[in-house]
């Protein structure tokens, strides 16, 4: 089951997780609070705890413990959360697919000016999305 769905308006497509009113991809909004963000996420499979790996732009599954490069797994979505209030709260909620044991989870990274070095890699590493929220 994917965290997001989709409501056609406009020929534009619109994605939104569980519960979540609709939104425009990675336009940030005061709605969204990463707790939130995780606990659709959560309720619908995502619910282990993915942290960074001790190598740049890696990851450690929270379920098998084993670290991989961000590049190996499938992320299956990202939600930006720029403060719409505060605009220096600049994280991203991350939900990925484990590569070895296929665990669904999710990890906060920070992005921008403010982003821990260890956050950057990853971020850095992402695949990129277009605005309607689809990987290119």
């Amino acid at each position: 089951m994917a965290p997001q769905g989709s409501d056609a308006t406009d020929g534009d497509e619109v994605t939104t997780l569980e519960g979540a009113e609709p939104s425009i991809p990675g336009v940030p909004n005061d709605e969204d609070e990463a707790q939130s963000v995780i606990a659709r996420l959560a309720a619908d499979g995502w619910s282990e705890q993915l942290i960074p790996g001790s190598d740049p732009a890696t990851l450690r599954c929270g379920r098998c413990r084993e670290v991989h490069p961000l590049s190996e797994w499938t992320i299956d979505d990202e939600r930006r959360l720029e403060g719409a209030s505060d605009p220096a709260d600049m994280v991203l909620v991350v939900a990925a697919t484990c590569p070895s044991c296929g665990a669904q989870g999710t990890i906060v990274l920070g992005y921008g000016p403010e982003a821990s070095a260890t956050d950057s890699d990853l971020v850095a590493e992402l695949p990129l999305r277009s605005p309607d929220g689809r990987a290119r």
